[in-house]
């Protein structure tokens, strides 16, 4: 029979021996807060690394007991221990410690250790080494398993997200965690896609609605197939759990609850776990004719509501309140406290719905995300720079310039009044001298586009170019279609029509009717692009289908000066699930390429050179561990040789930038070109 308690030493003589064991600490350290001391002694008596252990608990509660109150799945305390019918870590962290449930429920530090003791009972059962141990790579099986998911698939997506807090760092008033770039060992769940992104041959079935989206089922028993009413109402919910373990309680048998859409804190991702058409469990008598969105976080703290969650989630009801015809204001959105019937608080005092409601209605402005390209050779020189929109009240505009090694130390204000938030902004060589300047599309009922010359050291007063050009949700794009040197706007409307239009520089203004060149082209769920492909000095328009199409084509049409072509299929599995691609000439022929990027665990970027007519049919892996999650990866030519090289972005605690040249034939080690640049909620390219 298993003892109930390890031969771990515990208690205050564990304590005693490594305090005895340790070095003095330096007379002027500041002390640790009670919370820190919990966690280094917990991790030091069940030799669980720290960090991870910070990083566990911070991905369950943002660290955050909420007084002993349960969570939706029933887990208290910084740690989420667990007692419901499929779950019971609570139970289990007490036999491993010796310690009473209503200590574990209550007590602060009794509850990391809980969970300290939970990770280390799991290690063993990993097989871990006292060596293994030592390294955080080696306990990714473990933080899968802490998670007591539904499947492994939702396993994964746990510790992926523990592994990314711990690459972006954790920054408290009583804690701090220092970022680290580590590659976690998968093990065994290295077969296994994470939740949310099945293989091609398995799409059929998991195709969300709203196609930015994931599609991960909630369990049958706990919704209804169909729907007794029409829908009227989208209701905001606050999860009172993680992301991870939210999408794993929708999918017990025993929960007996369920949502539509579950939105992610950090990054605004989202799970679709049950279709509009069914009645999901999750505001009693509102069931038959709302739609609803779980948003991951606690009611009693802010810090859950982030930008990206915000932004994200005001896209998803806009998107809903499109396709049921419903106003865009409170008479259709509403809070779960609100629907008749309930007892529920949430989403609670601190969710702004002003805010909220405006993004709603604000529509369109891609940031920059949709695009796989945009030039930055802002002084001419032949090398790529990088640029960081800050949006907010200030607006600036900050440039750090290429020296062809790296990117110059101290990034420099260009402008300092422009891109306002919810525009898109990009950049290119509206005048054709050589430089490229700044673009804002305003989008909304205005629409208007905005241009920022470059001087090669600043860029000039803005002024408006376009007075209606991608008006809301359009997906707006640069390229130079017609081929005379000088960059041109397009407009992807993105919707059923797929129509796309382009307004043709003439190097002071954008004319002034819009034109359509193509009445079919890139549907929704798709990511639409422009690059020379055939070499023919016109840019050119490309789509990847990925979302809904579950081939993952890319089509391309090419453009003839005045028109762009009849679509053609260039390449059959490419850019899959959530990848990013991104497009431009890597090798250096004078035809724009295709690339991938992975951004998860895996960072693997793969590439399908142009021959002309098609991509190389085979899709070849030109680097294996470059972008993580939640960065944001770039093309150009960052060192001047004429082939594009791959940029990555940090954003969070790091704001660091990589840089990985181009051979040729395979992208370098990447090494840091800048520390500090492109912070949390800005747009860089």
């Amino acid at each position: 029979m298993r003892p109930s308690r390890l031969p771990w030493r515990t208690g205050a003589a564990a304590v005693l021996a490594a305090t005895l064991l340790s070095p003095a600490a330096p007379a002027t350290a500041a002390p640790a807060s009670p919370l820190d001391a919990a966690f280094t002694r917990a991790a030091g008596e069940f030799d669980v690394p720290r960090d991870l252990l910070v990083a566990v608990g911070y991905g369950e509660t943002r660290l955050d007991g909420h007084e002993g109150q349960p969570s939706q799945a029933n887990g208290y305390g910084v740690m989420h221990l667990v007692s419901n019918p499929r779950q019971r870590s609570l139970e289990r962290a007490a036999e491993l410690t010796g310690q009473p449930v209503t200590a574990l429920k209550s007590q602060t530090s009794a509850n990391i250790r809980g969970g300290a003791a939970l990770l280390r009972d799991i290690a063993d059962a990993e097989r871990l080494t006292a060596a293994d141990r030592d390294r955080v790579a080696a306990w990714y099986p473990v933080v899968a398993r802490y998670a007591h998911a539904a499947d492994d698939a939702t396993a994964r997506l746990y510790a992926d997200h523990v592994y990314d807090l711990l690459r972006d760092g954790i920054t408290t008033a009583s804690v701090r965690v220092t970022p680290q770039r580590v590659r976690p060992e998968l093990g065994r769940y290295a077969r296994v896609a994470p939740a949310g992104t099945a293989a091609p041959a398995a799409l059929a079935a998991a195709v969300p609605e709203y196609a930015p989206a994931r599609w991960i089922s909630a369990y049958g028993g706990n919704y209804a197939t169909g729907r007794s009413s029409r829908i009227t109402t989208v209701v905001v919910h606050v999860t009172q759990g993680s992301y991870a373990g939210t999408i794993s309680w929708f999918q017990n048998p025993s929960a007996g609850v369920s949502a539509h859409y579950v939105v992610k804190s950090s990054n605004g991702e989202i799970t679709q776990m049950v279709r509009e058409g069914d009645t999901a469990y999750h505001a009693r008598s509102a069931n038959p004719y709302s739609v609803g969105i779980e948003h991951e976080g606690y009611v009693d703290n802010p810090s859950w509501f982030t930008e990206s969650m915000y932004r994200s989630s005001a896209a998803l009801t806009r998107y809903l309140c499109d396709k049921y015809g419903l106003p865009k204001n409170r008479t259709a959105i509403k809070g779960h406290h609100e629907m008749p019937g309930n007892d529920h608080t949430d989403p609670g005092p601190h969710w702004n719905w002003n805010h909220y409601v405006s993004l709603v209605n604000a529509g369109g402005g891609s940031g920059g995300r949709y695009l796989a390209g945009s030039p930055t050779d802002f002084t001419g020189d032949g090398k790529d720079d990088i640029v960081a929109f800050t949006h907010g009240n200030l607006n600036d505009v900050y440039v750090s310039t290429s020296t062809g090694t790296t990117f110059a130390g101290t990034s420099n204000k260009w402008n300092d009044f422009f891109g306002l938030n919810g525009e898109t902004l990009l950049t290119g060589d509206f005048n054709g001298d050589g430089r490229d300047d700044i673009v804002a599309f305003t989008h909304g009922t205005l629409a208007d586009v905005y241009v920022s010359t470059s001087t090669g050291t600043s860029f000039n007063a803005s002024q408006k170019w376009h007075d209606w050009f991608a008006p809301h949700n359009e997906v707006a794009a640069i390229g130079d279609v017609n081929g005379d040197g000088k960059d041109d706007i397009i407009t992807f409307t993105h919707d059923n029509n797929a129509d796309v239009y382009v307004a043709l520089s003439t190097g002071t203004s954008f004319t002034g009717t819009a034109v359509k060149w193509h009445d079919y082209f890139s549907i929704p769920g798709e990511h639409p692009a422009l690059g020379d492909v055939n070499g023919d000095g016109r840019d050119d328009i490309i789509t990847f289908t990925q979302g809904p199409n579950t081939a993952a084509d890319v089509i391309i049409a090419l453009s003839n000066g005045s028109s762009f072509g009849t679509p053609q299929k260039w390449h059959d599995l490419f850019a899959v699930g959530n990848e990013k691609p991104r497009v431009g000439d890597i090798n250096g022929d004078g035809k724009d390429d295709i690339v991938t990027f992975t951004c998860d665990t895996n960072a693997d970027v793969y590439a399908a050179t142009s021959t002309g007519t098609s991509f190389a049919g085979t899709t070849i892996k030109w680097h294996d561990y470059f972008c993580l999650n939640n960065e944001f990866p770039y093309l150009a030519d960052a060192n001047g040789d004429g082939k594009d090289d791959i940029i990555v972005f940090t954003k969070n605690t790091t704001n660091d930038v990589y840089v990985g040249l181009s051979t040729g034939t395979t992208f370098n080690p990447s090494t840091k070109w800048h520390d500090y640049f492109g912070l949390n909620g800005e747009t860089t390219l």
